[in-house]
C-alpha cells in the first residue's frame, strides 16, 4: 500500500499544502506578532530579535557593527518578505517551491521566537512547563511548529532530521 502523502508534498510545478483551517489561523496570527515585533524591537531591547540575528563577530562589537551597518535593513526586510509570503498564501491549497521556502524560514524564526521567550534548552528530557503553568499553551505551539517544519522540510524531500534546526 502507498504511503500517504504528508500536508506538504510535490505536486505539479510546486506543492500541494494540507493544512486545517485552525493550523491556518495559527499561523497568520503568529506571522502577525512576528511582524510586530520586526518592526517595532532590535537585538538590543529583545532577547529574541537576538536570536533572529545573532552577532558575526560576537568578540569583536566594532567588526560586528561595521558588517550590520553594511547589511542594513536587508536581513529584517527579508523576514518581512518572507511573512508577506506566509500571510498571502496562508490559505491557498498549493505553493510555489519559492513560498514554500519562505514558509519553512517563518515557522523556523517563529520556533526561535517562541523558544526564547520560553527559555527552550537543549536537554532532550525536558518536557516543558507543567500541564498548570500559563505558558504550557506556549510550549505545545512551539512543538507543534517544529513538527510542522518537519513536514514542510520531508515535502521538499530533505533529509529527516531528529530535531528541527535552532
Amino acid at each position: 500500500m502507498p504511503e500517504e502523502p504528508g500536508p506538504f508534498h510535490k505536486e505539479g510545478d510546486g506543492y500541494a499544502v494540507d493544512l486545517g483551517a485552525g493550523t491556518r489561523d495559527l499561523l497568520v496570527e503568529l506571522c502577525r506578532q512576528s511582524r510586530l515585533l520586526l518592526e517595532h524591537e532590535d537585538p538590543s531591547s529583545d532577547p529574541a530579535m537576538d536570536r533572529l540575528f545573532p552577532p558575526a563577530y560576537p568578540d569583536d562589537p566594532l567588526a560586528d557593527l561595521e558588517f550590520g551597518s553594511t547589511l542594513g535593513d536587508a536581513p529584517k526586510n527579508d523576514k518581512l518578505r518572507a511573512i508577506d509570503t506566509v500571510e498571502r498564501t496562508a490559505n491557498a491549497d498549493h505553493v510555489t517551491e519559492e513560498e514554500l521556502l519562505a514558509w519553512i524560514s517563518v515557522v523556523n524564526d517563529l520556533r526561535l521566537i517562541l523558544g526564547t521567550r520560553l527559555e527552550v534548552t537543549d536537554d532532550p528530557d525536558d518536557e516543558g512547563p507543567a500541564p498548570d503553568d500559563p505558558s504550557r499553551e506556549a510550549f505545545e505551539v512551539y512543538g507543534f511548529l517544529g513538527m510542522l517544519l518537519q513536514e514542510m522540510l520531508a515535502g521538499i524531500g530533505a533529509p529527516e532530521v531528529e530535531e528541527p534546526l535552532d
